[in-house]
């Protein structure tokens, strides 16, 4: 809630409460006690989204759909719902073991925070591709970034960025990645600051 939130950072700011002033600290227990009535319960997590719906419809339409399969298992990561993620981009393999569906399914995998098994998905779709797909390497980033493998994260940035040197620049990592979620983007813009220390020429 609101007020835990406020109490915490006032006494954080201020660690020793008996020096504070009694109208002050009224002040604040008066901006807390707004801001608990103001919000009483904390929303419910989303349950669906349009896009879920639409995905639902076609894995109703055509079971044998893959890419709605993984679509949704993506969808549903971000969503929280991890075993219903889950079991759809186990659905999505079963379908489709190729490299794309591999790459595909790492990135929710990644997302839902399963990241052994986001970095067993990326090294497995890098290694049908031959290393050859444009995402090969900086998918390799969020993997080794999630398992905290700093010095493959850097080895795969590094290859990243021979292959699109956009991500060689803050500004255009940034753009780049401004349609990611912000897991991902912490992980790519985290590593490219390392690799700016350590590997830049």
């Amino acid at each position: 809630m609101k007020c835990g939130w406020v109490s915490f950072w006032f006494f954080s700011m201020n660690p020793s409460p008996q020096l504070i002033h009694p109208r002050i600290a009224c002040l604040c227990l008066g901006l807390v006690m707004s801001a608990a009535a103001a919000d009483p319960v904390a929303p419910a997590p989303v349950q669906t989204t349009p896009k879920l719906e639409i995905l639902n419809q076609q894995i109703k339409a055509n079971g044998e759909d893959a890419k709605a399969w993984s679509n949704r298992g993506y969808t549903l990561a971000l969503l929280g719902r991890k075993e219903e993620a889950r079991a759809d981009l186990k659905r999505a393999l079963a379908l489709n073991d190729k490299a794309p569906m591999r790459n595909r399914v790492g990135w929710a995998y990644f997302n839902l925070g399963d990241y052994a098994d986001a970095v067993r998905e990326f090294e497995a779709a890098a290694k049908l591709s031959g290393h050859q797909a444009h995402y090969d390497y900086y998918s390799l980033v969020l993997g080794y970034w999630g398992t905290g493998d700093t010095k493959r994260a850097l080895e795969n940035y590094q290859l990243a960025v021979e292959r699109d040197p956009r991500l060689g620049e803050y500004k255009t990592l940034h753009e780049r990645t401004l349609e990611w979620t912000p897991l991902e983007q912490r992980a790519m813009h985290e590593t490219y600051v390392l690799w700016s220390k350590t590997w830049r020429p």
